[in-house]
């Protein structure tokens, strides 16, 4: 199909970035978003020396009203075709149950759960029309186990694989797909600090190629759950 589009949230580094880079070598025109916008143009200036169709609108998806304008924005550029979805942007946060303020509560929720609400249900609306597309979830292990420390993260994680059980079940007889993919720790900057080494973490573009593969398959086919381990981890 020509002139393919996918939307990808929080695309300026990490699983984000690396999920932009490997569509738009498919051959996607592509949308990054991201909070920087020196840093937007400079991926953008990258992808178009390199043949790749992109733009970058820059977001903050945590304030309201951002998502929504947003997607307007890129409908714009698109023509008002999209065929991807991408839900990355997500913030990281460690704390005790009894530390988390409702201030914090609404501060995560609001990027990691309620702006991929907010998209997925605006991107239904087009791929409804459209008669197909696919919306893809970056949950993570923790949305499929919580540990100390995690609840509210896992909570916003958790949340993210319900949210892709109800598209998938709505889209369906509409030819839309909907997966989450859930990776143990992956190097990016969100895991800085982690004790495991980056060279012993899943990369980056193994998650991008895993999401690729899954665009790539037959209309009848879908996964679900994709959890990506660290080889001989329990993460």
């Amino acid at each position: 199909m020509k002139d393919r589009t996918a939307l990808v949230t929080g695309s300026t580094s990490g699983i984000g970035l690396a999920i932009a880079d490997e569509l738009a070598r498919e051959g996607y025109r592509v949308v990054l978003t991201g909070r920087r916008k020196e840093r937007l143009e400079k991926i953008v200036e990258d992808f178009s020396e390199r043949g790749r169709t992109a733009t970058g609108i820059v977001a903050d998806l945590a304030k309201p009203g951002e998502a929504e304008r947003m997607f307007t924005e890129a409908l714009v550029w698109s023509g008002g075709r999209l065929d991807v979805l991408v839900n990355n942007a997500g913030t990281w946060q460690q704390s005790l149950v009894e530390d988390i303020t409702r201030e914090a509560f609404r501060s995560l929720m609001s990027l990691n759960l309620e702006a991929p609400f907010i998209l997925s249900g605006l991107a239904m609306k087009i791929m409804k029309e459209q008669k197909g597309g696919t919306i893809v979830n970056i949950s993570s292990v923790a949305g499929l186990e919580a540990w100390a420390r995690t609840a509210l993260y896992s909570a916003s994680k958790f949340g993210l694989r319900a949210l892709t059980q109800s598209l998938l079940a709505e889209g369906a007889s509409f030819g839309i797909k909907a997966f989450a993919v859930c990776p143990g720790y992956v190097a990016t900057p969100m895991t800085d600090g982690a004790q495991v080494s980056p060279d012993e973490m899943i990369q980056p573009h193994d998650v991008a190629r895993i999401v690729a593969t899954h665009l790539s398959l037959s209309p009848a086919t879908v996964l679900k759950d994709v959890v990506i381990s660290r080889l001989g981890a329990e993460d």
